[in-house]
């Protein structure tokens, strides 16, 4: 009955996050191009919500217990394992007050409404794992952003999502790079 069950929500799950996605990019484009981060930031804020509420439709369940009071007026470093595509929305939503970021392959820089957005124009580094090199320098420049605004770096260090749930070695340079460039 389950497995029955799932197909149709499963359906209406993506159709929600879709809708998600296409009407909050423009909403996106507006809030940035017109009102500035703040409102931007605000519309992905909501965003993150919604898609937190479209995995509802599936009977997911999210928590997040935190016992730790994390300041606010500092930077912060917020290393993950990548376990799935639904790890960012509820590290969005739920750490908002720290205005997080995101170390990002540049390929999410394209393509997806709202996501390459909000990853182009909210203070995310776009970066190309071919060119390590280059890449060291971007995370370089972003943790001096991170830096300066008292904002939140996060890094998956496996690098990209595990396709088994286990998690991929540490790729370790960019984690060391954030650590030497954020104090």
């Amino acid at each position: 009955m389950r497995k029955l069950l799932a197909y149709p929500l499963t359906i209406i799950y993506f159709l929600c996050f879709g809708l998600a996605l296409v009407i909050f990019h423009p909403i996106q484009w507006v809030c940035f191009n017109v009102f500035g981060y703040q409102a931007h930031k605000k519309s992905v804020d909501i965003l993150q919500l919604f898609l937190i509420r479209c995995l509802h439709v599936l009977g997911t369940r999210i928590t997040f217990t935190n016992p730790h009071q994390i300041p606010i007026n500092q930077p912060l470093i917020i290393v993950a394992n990548h376990q799935s595509m639904y790890d960012i929305s509820p590290i969005m939503w739920y750490l908002r007050k720290h205005h997080v970021k995101f170390i990002s392959k540049k390929e999410l820089g394209k393509g997806i409404p709202s996501v390459s957005y909000n990853l182009r124009h909210g203070g995310s580094v776009l970066i190309d794992r071919q060119k390590p090199v280059q890449a060291v320098k971007a995370i370089e420049t972003f943790s001096n952003y991170i830096e300066t605004t008292k904002r939140s770096a996060v890094i998956f260090p496996e690098g990209t999502r595990s396709k088994n749930g286990i998690p991929k070695p540490f790729q370790k340079k960019g984690l060391l790079t954030l650590f030497e460039h954020i104090p």
